[in-house]
């Protein structure tokens, strides 16, 4: 039994973290980033780097969709995405 102690310590960990985030809640997010990062970004291409960056992060942070949803306005202030942000800032055109 002790040798199966770790094997089950695993599994719950890795069902207790598990991402809730979906398809759909994925691309609806994916997408409003791409539009909102296309009015400053300066190209398609770098809305792209940006939000897969930021996309990255927030489900780091928020493995649960709802809970993002409902930090959304946290969001805009958060330190680590504004680092994706500079990071496209300083790509050259």
């Amino acid at each position: 039994m002790k040798k199966y102690l770790p094997l089950l310590l695993f599994i719950t960990i890795a069902v207790s973290c598990k991402n809730t985030w979906n398809e759909a809640g994925d691309k609806t997010f994916h997408k409003a980033c791409i539009d909102d990062a296309k009015t400053w970004a300066g190209s398609t291409e770098k809305a792209e780097i940006y939000c897969n960056c930021v996309i990255g992060k927030v489900k780091a942070k928020y493995p649960d969709e709802d809970e993002a949803m409902k930090q959304i306005d946290n969001l805009f202030t958060d330190k680590d995405l504004q680092a994706c942000k500079d990071s496209i800032n300083n790509l050259k055109n």
